[in-house]
């Protein structure tokens, strides 16, 4: 069985539709359907029921399983080899949430395209439940999510004590506490309790979204029900409602980083507080390292480790 065939077939399998599969490809659907064809004369057997929808046979699945171990051998041998041979050309299939790689990537590529030029990125955009899927399936290298992987044979790396902090503008402090602005503000200063804040208007972050169920948690605590300005599973609005006074917000160190110089000049950055300590979102690099791993890939993820060991040192705290 060629490595070809085996491909095709497993990519088969994902979309379990010829006509679609053979477009990703950039194969003719007749290209693709000989390729089956080949793969099931070797093997004596249909891999593939084909009504009244594609499906896999028992002989279907056995080969896929195959096919996976071949293909991932297959992946580790070209890793092996471009070292070996002094190849400085690969690619890494590297999965994070936007808030992540929209911080971490231009921090980082600058120095990593200097070294390997010829190196792409693979970027995959998702959730942390997803990426750590993808990344058990092989489908990624290189992840970086908010829960720790446990797996055997992956290594997860703590990046980042990711500190939660709650964005208020003067101006939206001052119409709900008036004279009493300035007395919240110095309470706070070392960090915010949200006992304090309760008659402002929120933006609020939902849960199951982990920093979502922190900030439920930190409601609770505080004895209250947030008045609900606007709420959402992601927190990108945070920095222009905080600017424009609407309601009070949440961000992390990540995205503020780039955006804390774009608000307006009256919005404090208190650390959030839950049960009188701060409260923090950690964020992990995880890969598998079961298996060989390129050197451009180890590059990476040392670039990424240095960034972040810098980050830490920050705190954006701001009381205006």
């Amino acid at each position: 069985m060629d490595i070809e065939s085996l491909h095709y077939f497993k990519e088969l399998t994902k979309d379990m539709n010829m006509t679609q599969t053979a477009k990703k490809l950039y194969l003719s659907q007749q290209t693709l359907s000989n390729h089956i064809a080949r793969l099931e004369k070797q093997c004596g057997t249909p891999l593939f029921y084909r009504k009244p929808h594609l499906a896999l046979t028992a002989a279907g699945m056995a080969l896929l399983e195959f096919a996976e171990r071949v293909l991932a051998s297959e992946q580790d041998f070209k890793g092996s080899l471009a070292d070996i041979l002094d190849e400085s050309s690969g690619v890494i299939r590297f999965g994070a949430s936007f808030i992540r790689y929209y911080v971490t990537l231009p921090a980082i590529l600058p120095m990593f395209s200097k070294r390997y030029p010829h190196v792409s990125i693979q970027l995959t955009d998702d959730t942390t439940n997803h990426l750590r899927e993808d990344l058990q399936e092989e489908k990624l290298d290189v992840v970086l999510t908010v829960e720790k992987e446990d797996a055997p044979g992956f290594n997860s790396i703590p990046l980042l004590s990711n500190q939660v902090y709650l964005l208020v503008a003067d101006r939206l402090l001052r119409n709900y506490y008036g004279e009493n602005l300035q007395t919240i503000k110095k309470k706070s200063r070392r960090g915010a309790h949200l006992a304090d804040f309760l008659e402002l208007p929120f933006y609020i972050i939902t849960p199951p979204n982990q920093l979502g169920t922190s900030i439920s948690n930190c409601f609770k605590d505080a004895g209250g029900v947030p008045r609900v300005y606007l709420q959402s599973a992601l927190m990108r609005l945070s920095s222009q409602l905080a600017t424009k006074a609407l309601a009070a917000t949440f961000s992390t160190t990540m995205p503020l980083i780039n955006e804390r110089e774009q608000l307006a000049e009256d919005v404090n950055i208190f650390p959030l507080l839950y049960r009188n300590s701060p409260v923090h979102h950690n964020l992990y690099l995880s890969y598998n390292d079961n298996h060989y791993i390129p050197k451009y890939i180890l590059y990476f993820i040392g670039l990424i480790k240095d960034y972040y060991y810098n980050v830490n040192a920050m705190d954006l705290t701001r009381i205006v």
